[in-house]
């Protein structure tokens, strides 16, 4: 067992540019050790391309902490994701209709309506930030509409579930982003607390109004979990798509020719989007499992009760499954990327993301001919990776 350099994958050089740091740790045997940054013990983190697949699919991990260990409070009741069968199906096949295909490509359109709206914004010959003014906001009033938030407050929806975001990494969390994350999760609790009444009185057509009547018709529901898996949808189903549109966007910017390639054959864009997702993925590491056995994965032994994570961002990179790994390749073909995840915890909302971001870049390639970077920061964090801007230059005036 090998520590890795430094303070392990959470250390600020290392989060800015991880990539070669997986590569390190791909090399070593097993699995390695990485304390929590609190010192309360600490996981096993997995970066081959086999051992991460296998523990995204193993049910021997399982994802609800409480078969492990008592978890005491929790910020957030039980939502599909930190649940095992038959919880987890019962509560996924309850929004499944929502994320059909026919449903999704209904929306392409009205996707597409949205995405140049805010281009619309863009002002010739002037700088653009297109975090904030493009990223970010599509993929948000997406999943608000879905959900039913009204229009009016989309933008407190927004940062609240942002402050959740940036605070909740127990990595890279200070006590002032780490107390804005607890009042983020809060305020939204209580807000779809209030939209939830609402819907009981007054139901529309929205996925909020399908839940109530599965709660209440069909006892589908048990009491918190409706409102945490509105919070789930929330946070996963806008966070991972505006980092891909973000990520994806600054690969082809530091990839000039696969832009010009892309230009020249947009046809090309769906394996492109795929790219982005392996290259640069908006999520880097899965939610914790834990052991509920002795398990051994990639010759490391895993004891009863111990946590794993399972890094996506280094399996993406393994050499013994993508050729050239570190090439931005927007033609490569096959692409086994982990970026989705595997088995039952596929993410339910991938064709969703790919929708908005194909149609985000469709857009985004119309109204700049040409793209040029500025400038970016980048939000720190061990689990997610996005920008918090990126600056290019106006389209000529």
């Amino acid at each position: 067992m090998t520590a890795p350099r430094s303070a392990g994958l959470f250390a600020p050089d290392i989060l800015a540019d991880p990539y070669p740091t997986y590569a390190d740790l791909r090399a070593q045997p097993g699995a390695f050790w990485q304390p929590h940054p609190n010192g309360a013990g600490g996981m096993w983190m997995l970066t081959r391309h086999a051992d991460v697949e296998q523990a995204l699919k193993d049910q021997r991990l399982t994802k609800d902490a409480s078969r492990v260990r008592d978890v005491g409070d929790q910020t957030m009741p039980s939502h599909m994701l930190d649940r095992d069968p038959p919880d987890h199906t019962r509560m996924r096949n309850l929004v499944a209709h929502a994320f059909t295909p026919r449903v999704i490509e209904g929306q392409e359109a009205h996707i597409r309506d949205i995405a140049r709206t805010l281009l619309g914004r863009v002002e010739l010959g002037q700088p653009f930030e297109a975090m904030r003014n493009y990223a970010m906001p599509l993929p948000v009033i997406v999943i608000a509409e879905l959900l039913g938030v009204p229009e009016d407050d989309r933008d407190s929806f927004r940062h609240w579930s942002s402050d959740f975001i940036d605070g909740s990494d127990f990595a890279t969390a200070t006590p002032d982003t780490a107390g804005k994350a607890q009042q983020g999760i809060m305020a939204l609790g209580g807000y779809f607390t209030e939209l939830v009444e609402t819907r009981r009185a007054a139901p529309t057509d929205d996925l909020i109004s399908h839940l109530v009547r599965a709660e209440e018709e069909l006892g589908a529901l048990e009491p918190g979990e409706l409102v945490s898996n509105c919070l789930l949808l929330v946070i996963a189903g806008h966070e991972t798509t505006v980092n891909l549109i973000g990520n994806g966007l600054l690969a082809l910017l530091n990839h000039p020719e696969e832009l010009a390639r892309l230009r020249a054959q947009p046809t090309l864009l769906p394996g492109a989007i795929e790219e982005m997702l392996r290259y640069d993925p908006p999520v880097q590491r899965a939610l914790f499992r834990a052991a509920l056995e002795d398990i051994e994965i990639g010759g490391q032994r895993i004891g009863k009760g111990e946590q794993v994570s399972a890094v996506i961002g280094a399996a993406n990179r393994d050499s013994s499954v993508f050729p050239d790994p570190n090439a931005f390749d927007i033609t490569r073909s096959p692409n086994r990327h982990l970026s989705f995840g595997r088995g039952l915890h596929f993410c339910l909302g991938a064709p969703l993301a790919k929708l908005e971001a194909r149609v985000a870049f469709e857009e985004l390639l119309h109204v700049f001919p040409e793209m040029k970077l500025k400038s970016l920061t980048r939000r720190p964090s061990s689990m997610f990776r996005g920008l918090g801007e990126l600056w290019l230059d106006g389209p000529p005036a």
